[in-house]
């Protein structure tokens, strides 16, 4: 049985702007604000819902969600330069995304089913309470087209991510691991390379 009895909410303010293609070129700007808010599942006894109230980090909070984030931007634009050959660009920024942050030991033994939030003193880690850092990319194409008689043509792409290289790091939430608040992986500079045939 997988129980569903929880709740959440998106507030948000979507913004965008575009520039259709005409003198070569367009461009596009995109911004978000928001707020997601989610609560976790009820606990249950048996086949009914708990009838009363129960510590926080055993389910029920309504708070700001895993995965929230406040502030999302991107930008990109393409531009034609001519004989076939194009280049397109997008640049990302992202504020920091609310992680599960957890204490990391199941001190109520209540297994997997448990937010494994409460710590051996007896308070409970607030519910995604842990930010991690922000994150800022920049992604770059170059296309050539080179025709190949009637309707044939191929493409030659090469694209490279992350082109300044930023770290944009994911940090360790787990409060009772020695790499608590250090980065645990990162997006680093990649290029792939490729082409498409049309006919």
């Amino acid at each position: 049985m997988i129980p569903h009895n929880t709740r959440s909410a998106l507030r948000s303010l979507q913004t965008a702007f575009s520039k259709r293609m005409s003198d070569r070129w367009q461009a596009s700007a995109t911004y978000t604000l928001s707020w997601l808010y989610s609560a976790e599942n009820q606990p249950f006894q048996g086949l009914e819902i708990v009838p009363f109230e129960v510590a926080p980090d055993l389910g029920n909070e309504y708070t700001l969600a895993g995965d929230d984030q406040r502030h999302r931007a991107v930008i990109n634009g393409i531009w034609e330069v001519g004989r076939g050959f194009q280049v397109s660009g997008l640049h990302y920024f992202g504020a920091g995304i609310r992680a599960a942050n957890d204490y990391g030991g199941d001190l109520r033994a209540i297994g997997a089913t448990g937010a494994a939030r409460l710590r051996p003193n007896g308070t409970i880690v607030e519910r995604n309470s842990y930010i991690q850092p922000f994150q800022n990319k920049t992604d770059i194409r170059a296309q050539q087209r080179v025709p190949l008689g009637g309707r044939a043509g191929i493409d030659l792409i090469a694209e490279v991510f992350n082109v300044f290289n930023r770290p944009n790091f994911t940090e360790t939430v787990n409060e009772s691991s020695a790499n608590y608040g250090k980065p645990s992986s990162g997006q680093y500079r990649t290029a792939q390379v490729g082409f498409r045939l049309t006919f």
